[in-house]
C-alpha cells in the first residue's frame, strides 16, 4: 500500500491530482506527528472481522511513516457486549498495539457493555436508568474490562491511571516538544467518573488534553432547508430532547454534553479536543473555554454504510510549530483518503432514517410527516433542490472529511 505521508505533504501543498511524481524529498517539512481516532467499528465486530483486522494491521503497519504516536477509540468497539466472538475479533484488532507498546485507549460505550440479544436474568442491571428495559446492560463492564481494562497496562509506562471502576482512563505521551493527555470516558460518564476526571486534569495542567467520549455531539443531516419542527434538530451537543427522540442516558445520572463541557472543558484551558461518535455522522464545531480560547468538539462515525463504515478512520497529523493540526480521513480497506462531500448520498439515506425514527413523536407536535416525505422524494429527482441541500450541509465545511484545525499549542497550556 502506498505510504500515506508523500500524499498528505503533496495535498497541503495544493496538489489536486497526487502521482508518483508526488514522492518528493519532505526533509524540510516542518516536524510533525499523528494521533489515529477510531470511530465506531462495532458493525465490523459483528458482521466484517476482518475489516477490523485491517484496521488494526493498517496503524501497525504505518506507524513509521506516519509517525503515529496514539490510537484513540470513541467507543462501541463491538456491537452486542455480551458476544465472546465479537470481544475476540477486537482483541485481534487491537491487541496487536499491546504487542508493539503503542499507546492506546478506548472509551466503553453502550453496544461494549449493552445487549441486543438480551442479557441472562443474572447480569445486574440497576446502573442504567430504566433497568427493567432493554437493551440491558452489564453495570460490571465484564466483556470490556477482560479486553481492554487497566490491568492489561500496569506496566506500561504511558498509561496514567484508571478510574475506581475501570471505566475511566487517561494515557500520556510526549511527542515533538508537545506534553499531551488523552482522557477517555465512558458514554454519558456519571458524577463518579467525571470527579475522577477533574482530579486528572486538576493535576496536569501542563499537558495538553484530548478527550475522548463516546455520544457528544449529533448529526441528523437536517439543515435549515427542513419545515419546522425539524429545524429544531440542526445538529450540535446532545442535549434532553435529544435523548428523548434518539435514546435516553445509558448510565443513571450520565452528564449530558454542556454538563461535561462546563465541568471538565470550560475550566481547563488546556484541554484543545473533544471526540466522540455515537451518530453515524461527521460534523465539527469550536467552543469557547472560560480562557477565551477555541475548544475543537468532533463527531466522526460511519457505522450506518453498507459494509459497516468503508474502512475509514481518522489521522490527526500534529505540527507543533506552526500550531495547527490536519485531519485526514482514510480507509484502510482502499487507502484512498474521502474527499468533501462524499456522504452526501448517505446523508440523504440516513436524513429518511433519522426523521422516521422520530416521527411519532413529531406527529404529536403537530408535525405533517406527509410534507417530509414529499421532499425526501423529490431529492432523487430535482436537481435544484439536491443542490441546495448539499449546500446546506457541506458548504460551512463542518461536515468535512479533510479540513485543518488552527490550535494555539502554548496558550493552551499557559505559556
Amino acid at each position: 500500500m502506498r505510504p500515506l505521508a508523500p500524499l498528505l505533504v503533496s495535498l497541503a501543498l495544493g496538489a489536486c491530482t497526487p502521482d508518483a511524481s508526488d514522492r518528493d524529498d519532505d526533509t524540510d517539512a516542518p516536524p510533525s506527528f499523528s494521533v489515529v481516532v477510531i470511530p465506531d467499528s462495532q458493525i465490523y465486530a459483528r458482521s466484517f472481522p476482518d475489516v477490523l483486522r485491517r484496521h488494526g494491521d493498517w496503524i501497525v503497519e504505518h506507524r513509521d511513516d506516519e509517525d503515529i504516536r496514539f490510537v484513540s477509540h470513541v467507543g462501541d468497539i463491538v456491537n452486542d457486549g455480551e458476544s465472546v466472538a465479537q470481544w475476540d475479533a477486537a482483541k485481534q484488532a487491537f491487541g496487536t498495539f499491546q504487542d508493539i507498546d503503542l499507546p492506546h485507549g478506548f472509551s466503553p460505550a453502550n453496544h461494549d457493555v449493552g445487549s441486543w440479544a438480551g442479557w441472562p436474568s443474572t447480569v445486574d442491571s440497576t446502573c442504567a436508568g430504566d433497568p427493567e428495559g432493554l437493551p440491558r446492560i452489564d453495570c460490571a463492564f465484564t466483556n470490556y474490562l477482560e479486553a481492554f481494562g487497566p490491568q492489561h497496562y500496569t506496566d506500561r509506562p504511558w498509561y496514567g491511571g484508571a478510574s475506581p471502576t475501570g471505566w475511566s482512563s487517561y494515557q500520556t505521551i510526549d511527542a515533538e516538544g508537545l506534553p499531551l493527555l488523552f482522557l477517555h470516558l465512558p458514554m454519558d460518564p456519571p458524577e463518579a467518573e467525571v470527579a475522577w476526571a477533574e482530579q486528572v486534569l486538576d493535576d496536569h495542567p501542563d499537558r495538553l488534553v484530548h478527550i475522548t467520549t463516546h455520544r457528544y455531539l449529533y448529526d441528523f443531516r437536517i439543515t435549515e432547508v427542513m419545515p419546522p419542527p425539524l429545524d429544531l434538530f440542526l445538529g450540535g451537543r446532545v442535549n434532553g430532547a435529544v435523548r428523548l427522540f434518539a435514546g435516553g442516558p445509558m448510565l443513571a445520572g450520565g452528564l449530558d454534553a454542556d454538563a461535561l463541557f462546563a465541568r471538565l472543558v470550560a475550566p481547563h484551558r488546556n484541554v484543545w479536543a473533544i471526540e466522540c461518535g455515537h451518530y453515524d455522522a461527521e460534523l465539527r464545531r469550536q467552543a469557547v473555554d472560560d480562557a477565551g480560547l477555541a475548544v475543537n468538539e468532533i463527531l466522526v462515525d460511519f457505522q450506518d454504510m453498507a459494509d459497516g463504515g468503508g474502512g475509514f478512520l481518522r489521522l490527526l497529523k500534529f505540527f507543533p510549530t506552526e500550531d495547527r493540526v490536519e485531519v485526514w480521513t482514510v480507509s484502510t480497506e482502499t487507502g484512498e483518503l474521502r474527499e468533501n462531500g462524499d456522504g452526501f448520498e448517505h446523508s440523504i439515506d440516513l436524513l429518511g432514517a433519522y426523521a422516521g425514527d422520530a416521527f411519532g413523536a413529531l406527529e404529536g407536535l403537530g408535525f405533517d410527516t406527509s410534507t417530509f416525505d414529499a421532499m425526501l422524494a423529490q431529492l432523487d429527482t430535482d436537481e435544484a433542490l439536491r443542490a441546495q441541500y448539499r449546500a446546506s450541509l457541506y458548504d460551512d465545511g463542518a461536515r468535512d472529511s479533510r479540513f485543518v484545525l488552527d490550535v494555539p499549542f502554548d496558550a493552551h497550556l499557559g505559556r
